[in-house]
């Protein structure tokens, strides 16, 4: 062999090693870079079967390397795909198919069992995550069992849907797996029904994820048999499962738990105790799962816990000094919300120095808030609302962005603001006084609400300083003085709330110029005056303006045809007149729309064409007239009572579906619509004080949601109609002042009526109270004025709320039953401080007004009706005695039981009622003394005992020395200083009382006898040489005794009396014509009386004395 050959050889040689060691240098960078090609192709293919208009996908390409494909990790040796992260990346927001992935029903892969299947060829996956796209109504493919070495699956708000196949249990690799779908985000359900065949063999599941899953059919005892096994298992979420049944005590097993998460469930039962064996439980949330039984005292003082959340369980409970750790721990959250923990905070809360978030919110706490509170340095949120706190505010720690305490009892003034770091503070519905402090140093506030307090003063210029402020609420305050204008500082202002205070000066457009973000105004019933520019425009978009009660005069302003977004407008209760012009209709979106109480005149369209989204349409009280106007269709709450609209009713009104529809005190004619009725939803009625005509229309049945019925005041005649009876929604019927006749049909089955007014009409026959019986919410019943005859029906007493019983003016005979003594709802006891009101309507509420006789006037009550407790029985033809046991009625402010024929004496325990304002007991055959102890009556302030029988001395003392002679007329053997009649000696001590306390009375009484004798005497000794011969005759007799009675009412009338308080309003009220009296014209219209304020509403009761100063 030559040299040459083997020069060659060695050079080929050489040329071998280097491209072997070449090979193997570039082998493993391509082992980095490259995927199988096969896992490419299935991914391309996976690609092609979504919808993917956010280009998420974008990087997914043939030409490209698949392992730097985003949401793609390879394995660095091997190259095999080990993991897809596909997760939404708007996060949680909604799983949109506009905005994620989604199935394709374009793809050839379209039907949704074939979507996912070309992920099952990437065998060596570890982690896939699809979680917040949009794979609608894909179910839980049965293949994910062939990625054997799956570790991580998160499926969760992907809206994935259907039963979790049982072969998904063999995944015995798994360590993560999240299925959990939030109903906010998806109405799709994924569906458990055998939880232990699923679940049983995945022991090394380290965290489990099923909130939302629909387990409904899986058992209590199942389930827990299921979980207990998993002892790796740190975290547990199954909220919102409905699961059923008590809390298994085995999740204490579980003692590598630490996170757990079981609210929004129904366990019905009370929290285990052995819970507390969970020492490295971090995070406990069992809100909402209808738990019961108090707390279990060592459940806070678990030693790694940080954040718990037991709210919104309101049969949970406890005491809060038993429930709070005693010593330091790591809980930074305390959530108890809605529960019914009690007691007072004390002062240990400070011991747990790392808290950072406090909401006990909803409870009944109780007392102080401890000025230990201060030490919680790291406290961020403070929230204490809805309790019954009580006391000043204490100061609180630097960090605190977030206090809310509304809706307690606390008082004292507001303490001095400096933390710079609040946000939000929320003091509202309290009882603070005092003056607002200064803001200045709140540079970050965005919400300030210190509305419903008594604060007074004006409001600080320091506001305008607050330049994040978003939210300021000082409504329902005492706050006095002018708007700051630097309030035109607050660009980021949203809300601005200042109503029903008395602000006073002008608002103008300097105070809103720069308020480019206000869109709630709210400044209604002050003392103030808006004045704006008519060329104003404002730079804001209004969605919610309320101006009620500003002293607005003229057209409505200009400005508002620019508000292009406004929802909500109201200007009532002000001075605005003219037409409403036709853009109020055409130009804005509004949903609201209240222009009560203004002068608004002339015709309005017979089709309001209003927008479509109008809901609410409020024109009461003003001037228009003629026909009646339809309303949008889109209107379900209608009133336009109070004005002057005439003709009849349109039968077109019946297409909308009102809640709430009111044309009372109008001058409307004809007969009631059948159709009126054709919208199911309507709850309140109201076509009093018109001239309506015809029949009541049977087809009010078929209002089956109808709370209130008012046809009161028409000429409505005829028979009720049966069918009312079917109206099982009723909570009030009034049909008083009409001409219908018949007998009163059976509303037996009308189990909520609360309010039964039938007077003044020509209803006959006897009270059928087999019925009235089982109406257990009948408050007031009311048949006076119609031919009723037969007895007062014994077992009406048996109604347990009712107050107010009148059958005056019919034909009532036989005696007063002794069993209306056992009224409960005329006890002192009963009293009930509600206003009756009904179709609570988005803020708009029907306040029911009833007419009562009282102290021969016509009284309507309104905001007090629920106080007044009244029972008359007057103008029938009943006869016997009053039964001793009425004077057990002590809530009774109103007992007339006038023109009939009793007899027999009048009893002492009417003494009892010390309640009573009004006592008529004229017209009968009463015989007897006036029993003394009348006069511990100290709110009588009516009482007419004339035209009987009875006898001896009038009373002295208490209101009695307030009555006049007419109060006692017609009683012959009567005498006293009333009548101005000598006293008789009492030979027999009948009208003395007989007990210790009664005898020092008498005594009290006697020695006031007997002082005004011997002042007499005196006086006639010493003056008598003047005095006497103008004694002697008759004329100058009654002229001095009249004087003597001046002076001494002129005395009684200095004494202060602590019972009375003077009154804040005039009320109006009707005076009704007696049958024994004779009114002038004058008397008969609307007068103004001054109020002297009892035990009820301040605005309509009338005082004893014909003047006085309010």
């Amino acid at each position: 062999m030559s040299s040459r050959d083997v020069s060659c050889r060695g050079c080929f040689s050489e040329r071998l090693l280097w491209t072997l060691m070449g090979s193997l240098l570039l082998l493993p960078i391509c082992w980095v870079s490259c995927c199988p090609q096969g896992e490419k192709i299935s991914l391309l293919q996976f690609k092609r079967s979504l919808q993917d208009p956010s280009d998420q996908l974008k990087t997914w390409n043939a030409s490209t390397n698949c392992c730097e494909w985003k949401g793609i990790q390879c394995h660095n040796i091997t190259g095999h795909v080990i993991q897809l992260d596909l997760r939404s990346p708007l996060g949680n927001k909604l799983a949109s198919p506009w905005k994620n992935l989604t199935r394709s029903v374009l793809s050839p892969l379209n039907d949704e069992r074939d979507v996912l299947s070309p992920l099952f060829n990437l065998t060596m996956l570890e982690r896939l995550d699809l979680s917040y796209n949009a794979f609608i109504d894909v179910g839980v493919p049965q293949q994910l069992t062939t990625l054997k070495y799956l570790r991580y699956l998160n499926l969760s708000n992907a809206r994935f849907a259907g039963k979790i196949p049982m072969e998904l249990g063999n995944m015995s690799t798994l360590r993560f797996l999240d299925l959990s779908t939030n109903s906010y985000i998806s109405s799709s359900s994924i569906v458990i029904e055998d939880m232990h065949m699923w679940i049983g063999n995945m022991r090394d599941l380290e965290e489990l994820l099923l909130d939302g899953v629909n387990m409904t059919k899986v058992a209590s005892d199942e389930w827990s048999k299921a979980i207990s096994t998993m002892h790796n298992l740190r975290r547990l979420q199954m909220s919102n499962c409905m699961l059923s049944g008590p809390i298994p005590p085995s999740l204490a097993n579980l003692t590598r738990l630490t996170y757990l998460q079981l609210g929004g469930n129904s366990f019905f039962s009370s929290i285990p105790a052995r819970l507390h064996n969970l020492s490295n439980l971090v995070s406990l949330k069992l809100s909402s799962c209808h738990l019961n039984d108090s707390i279990p005292s060592d459940l806070l003082s678990l030693p790694n816990l940080q954040e718990i959340d037991l709210s919104a369980n309101l049969e949970l409970g406890g005491e809060l000094s038993s429930i709070l750790p005693r010593h330091s721990t790591r809980l930074k959250s305390l959530v108890l919300t809605a529960t019914s923990v009690e007691g007072a905070l004390p002062d240990s809360i400070a011991n747990i120095s790392s808290l950072t978030l406090l909401d006990i919110s909803y409870c009944s706490v109780q007392g102080q808030l401890p000025p230990s509170i201060a030490n919680l340095k790291g406290l961020v949120m403070l929230d204490m609302s809805n309790n019954k706190l009580k006391g000043s505010i204490p100061p609180f720690g630097a960090k605190l962005r977030y206090v809310h305490l509304r809706q307690n009892l606390l008082t004292g003034n507001i303490p001095s603001l400096d933390m710079t770091t609040i946000k939000s503070l929320d003091l509202s519905n309290n009882e603070l006084n005092g003056t607002i402090p200064s803001l200045a140093n709140m540079k970050s506030l965005v919400l300030l609400d210190l509305s419903n307090n008594l604060l007074t003063g004006q409001i600080p210029a320091s506001v305008g300083q607050l330049l994040s402020l978003s939210t300021l609420c000082l409504s329902n305050n005492l706050l006095t003085h002018a708007i700051p204008h630097n309030i035109s500082n607050l660009s980021q202002l949203k809300v601005l709330s200042l109503s029903s205070n008395w602000i006073t000066g002008n608002l103008s457009e300097t105070h809103l110029h720069n308020l480019s973000s206000l869109v709630y105004l709210d400044i209604s019933n002050n003392a103030l005056t808006v004045k704006v520019s008519p060329n104003w425009i404002p730079q804001n978009s209004f969605r919610t303006l309320k101006l009620r009660s500003c002293n607005m005069q003229g057209d409505l302003p200009a400005f508002l045809i620019t508000q292009t977004s406004i929802a909500d407008l109201d200007l009532s209760n002000n001075s605005l007149s003219g037409h409403i012009p036709a853009w109020i209709w055409d130009s804005l979106p509004l949903q609201q729309l209240n222009l009560s109480y203004n002068s608004f005149a002339g015709d309005l369209p017979y089709k309001l064409m209003g927008p479509k989204t109008l809901k609410i349409l409020d024109l009461h009280h003003n001037n228009f007239h003629g026909p009646l106007p339809l309303p949008p269709p889109s209107v379900v709450v209608l009133d336009l009572s109070e004005n002057q609209f005439c003709a009849s009713i349109p039968a077109e009104i019946g297409e909308n579906k009102f809640s709430y529809l009111s044309l009372s005190h109008n001058n409307l004619s004809g007969s009631i619509p059948s159709t009126i009725c054709e919208g199911l939803s309507m709850e309140i009625l109201d076509f009093s004080y018109n001239s309506l005509t015809g029949k009541i229309p049977p087809s009010f049945v078929n209002c089956s949601c109808l709370e209130v019925l008012n046809l009161e005041n028409n000429c409505l005649e005829g028979e009720l109609p049966v069918e009312l009876g079917n109206m099982t929604s009723l909570q009030t019927l009034k049909i008083r002042g009409n001409l219908l006749n018949g007998t009163l049909p059976n509303l037996g089955n009308c189990k909520q009526l609360q309010i039964l007014d039938v007077g003044d009409n020509s209803l006959t026959g006897k009270i059928a109270s087999n019925w009235i019986v089982e109406l257990p919410n009948l408050k007031i019943l009311i048949l006076r004025s119609n031919r009723f005859v037969g007895s007062v029906p014994a077992d009406i007493s048996k109604v347990p709320s009712l107050q107010i019983l009148d059958l005056s003016m019919n034909s009532f005979s036989g005696v007063i039953p002794n069993s209306l003594s056992e009224m409960k709802g005329m006890v002192k006891d009963s009293m009930n401080t509600r206003v009756l009101e009904f179709g609570l309507i988005k803020g708009l509420t029907y306040v029911e007004k009833i007419i009562i006789r009282s102290k021969g006037l016509e009284l309507e009550f309104v905001r007090a009706l629920s106080l007044v407790k009244c029972l008359d029985l007057s103008s029938n033809r009943i006869s016997g005695h009053i039964p001793e046991g009425i004077g057990s009625l002590t809530g009774l402010i109103i007992l007339n039981i006038s023109r009939n024929h009793i007899n027999g004496g009048i009893p002492k325990s009417l003494g009892k009622m010390e309640q009573l304002e009004s006592l008529d007991l004229s017209h009968n055959q009463l015989s007897g003394i006036i029993p003394v102890v009348l006069v511990n009556l100290t709110f009588l302030s009516y009482l007419n005992l004339s035209y009987n029988n009875l006898t001896g001395n009038i009373p002295l003392g208490g209101q009695f020395l307030t009555f006049e002679a007419s109060s006692f007329a017609h009683n012959s053997g009567l005498y006293g200083l009333q009548l101005k009649e000598p006293f008789l000696p009492s030979p027999k001590d009948e009208s003395r009382p007989k007990t210790k306390e009664g005898a020092n009375k008498s005594r009290a009484i006697e020695g006031i006898d007997s002082f005004i004798v011997l002042m007499g005497m005196s006086f006639g000794i010493g003056a008598g040489i003047i005095i006497a011969p103008l004694l002697l005759l008759k004329t100058q007799r009654e002229k001095f005794f009249h004087l003597l009675d001046t002076i001494l009412i002129w005395v009684i009338d200095l004494i202060p009396c602590e019972k009375l308080t003077p009154c804040k309003k005039l009320s109006m009220v009707k005076i009704l014509a007696d049958e024994d009296q004779a009114h002038s014209e004058e008397s008969k219209k609307l007068i103004r009386f001054c109020v002297r304020c009892t035990q009820i509403d301040r605005e309509t009761k009338t005082t004893v004395k014909t003047q006085c100063i309010c």
